[in-house]
């Protein structure tokens, strides 16, 4: 049973995961690909793999998890580019 597994920590969903997958952040989401008509704003590449962005931090930030304004739209190379400069530096 899942009660066995490795990884099993009381049925409990971290809030992180929780906030991830609802509803608003998918909105938001989807609200950050159309304004930026779905192009990465680093690298121009249009379409693909994409991933919205936030500016300022997720964890920290709750409060402009769904804000317009706090995302940006970034292909997957670039969105990893961006968090091994921000680790680094």
């Amino acid at each position: 049973t899942k009660k066995y597994h490795w990884n099993y920590k009381g049925g409990i969903t971290p809030e992180n995961k929780v906030a991830r997958n609802s509803s608003e952040m998918n909105f938001w989401r989807k609200s950050v690909f159309e304004r930026d008509k779905y192009t990465c704003k680093k690298c121009e590449t249009k379409g693909g793999s994409l991933n919205a962005h936030h500016i300022k931090h997720f964890a920290t930030h709750p409060e402009l998890r769904t804000v317009l304004s706090n995302g940006i739209t970034l292909c997957v190379n670039c969105h990893r580019e961006i968090h091994k400069i921000k680790s680094n530096g």
